[in-house]
């Protein structure tokens, strides 16, 4: 009983650890570009929130990106062109859920407004 605790023990630190950044974004500069990937290295689909905060660049990455990544794979997200002699640099918000969530909206119902008292 003695040895099956710190057994137990390493090996449920070792499971944890193995789970860390499944799903990661991959960043690729090129001469003239960056492009922005999300690499999904679990065994299920992933539903992926993006939001880019670019300065410098050409192309404006203000809205959010929401993708499914497939299993096992790495999807471009995002293409930034640094503008000419400026810097560039961008900070981003990753937020990664299970799956994907529709909203379902009654396009017929309108707010009513409540009565001034």
């Amino acid at each position: 009983m003695k040895i099956l605790v710190p057994v137990f023990t390493l090996f449920f630190s070792f499971t944890i650890s193995a789970q860390d950044k499944l799903v990661s974004l991959v960043e690729e500069k090129q001469k003239k570009r960056t492009i922005l990937y999300v690499k999904n290295d679990t065994n299920e689909d992933k539903s992926v929130f993006l939001k880019v905060n670019p300065t410098g660049y050409r192309r404006s990455a203000q809205r959010p990106i929401l993708k499914k990544i497939p299993p096992k794979s790495k999807v471009q997200m995002l293409i930034l062109i640094p503008l000419t002699d400026t810097e560039s640099y961008y900070t981003h918000t990753l937020i990664v859920n299970d799956t994907l969530q529709a909203i379902e909206m009654d396009p017929g119902k309108r707010l009513k407004k409540r009565d001034s008292l």
